[in-house]
């Protein structure tokens, strides 16, 4: 009120007389202005001394706008005058919002070159990696998933990184997706050709195992066979000397039964028993026919005896009988 009195009394002593109405519209203009901008100044202080950028949050910033903004309403209330229109009430809080939307806009900045920063610094390893095709071997896709997710969770272990964290974040995972899929294409080149090289070691094993397998058998068969026909000849071989020895031995007694008869005969003659000299004579050429005969059939009663033998020797021996049935017989060897 003092205010207005001041400037109708200054009218007033130019010479002019003043309409008290023009009088109040023009002081409320002039002191409505000084209201705005020394509210919109408190604001701006305020916010530059509580707000450290980048905020953790966009709403930990709104936060401090909104206490800002109640204190510089209530200044702009307390030095207002007849804003009847609310004319620069409105300036003010345009005004205001133009000054949040520039905090707004540096937070994103700060926060932006912040998680830049961070970013980068947590990406160089894999970027090296990635250079020197550290992951361009069989595996490679798992090794890169690792050393990428260690750097997702590297960075956000990283305390205020503002509004823009999660934003920087995904351009980093984006500019990875080429990189990635070439990644995957050699690891999975690589993995079919490890999986056929695997599956070929594998059938080149099996086969390999079938064969030392097969080897031992036919080892254990020939072995077996080896044994048994040892033991096949081993029988024939002391069959046959029995049946030599045997023959032998009837031959002697049969010479020694000639020697004496030749005795006897002699004795006879020498006696003058002619008859009996006779009869004795019949049986010693039957001997010596007998003794002849022997010799003669020896070699075949032995053959016929070898021969029995083996044929029962080889249902006895299994694989002596299968050589039989092949026609590798082994008693035309034996003859």
């Amino acid at each position: 009120m003092g205010t207005l009195l001041k400037a109708y009394v200054d009218a007033i002593k130019k010479g002019a007389v003043p309409c008290l109405e023009n009088v109040v519209t023009t002081l409320a203009q002039r002191e409505n202005s000084v209201a705005v901008q020394k509210a919109a100044d408190r604001y701006s202080e305020q916010m530059a001394q509580r707000v450290r950028l980048p905020t953790d949050t966009l709403q930990e910033l709104l936060d401090v706008h909104a206490d800002c903004e109640r204190e510089a309403i209530a200044m702009f209330m307390e030095h207002s005058f007849k804003d009847d229109k609310r004319e620069f009430q409105k300036k003010l809080v345009d005004t205001i919002e133009k000054k949040k939307e520039d905090f707004l806009q540096q937070n994103e900045d700060a926060s932006f070159k912040y998680c830049q920063a961070i970013m980068k610094q947590l990406s160089e390893p894999l970027k090296k990696s990635i250079s020197e095709k550290t992951f361009s071997i069989h595996g490679g896709h798992d090794l890169y998933l690792k050393a990428k997710r260690k750097v997702e969770l590297d960075y956000k272990l990283v305390p205020r990184k503002g509004v823009k964290a999660n934003e920087i974040l995904q351009n980093f995972l984006q500019s990875q997706t080429t990189i990635e899929e070439s990644i995957v294409q050699l690891d999975t080149a690589l993995n079919r050709g490890a999986m056929a090289i695997a599956v070929e070691r594998a059938k080149k094993e099996a086969a390999e195992k079938e064969q030392e397998q097969l080897k031992q058998k036919e080892d254990e068969q020939r072995q077996k066979m080896e044994a048994q026909e040892r033991s096949f000849n081993e029988n024939l071989g002391q069959l046959e000397e029995k049946i030599k020895k045997e023959r032998e031995n009837f031959r002697v007694m049969l010479e020694r039964m000639l020697k004496h008869y030749l005795q006897v005969q002699e004795e006879l003659l020498n006696e003058r028993f002619g008859k009996k000299s006779e009869e004795l004579n019949k049986e010693i050429n039957r001997l010596k026919k007998e003794i002849e005969t022997a010799k003669k059939n020896d070699s075949l009663l032995i053959s016929n005896a070898i021969e029995v033998a083996g044929k029962v020797l080889i249902v006895a021996l299994p694989e002596i009988f299968k050589l039989f049935h092949e026609g590798k017989t082994v008693l035309n060897e034996k003859n």
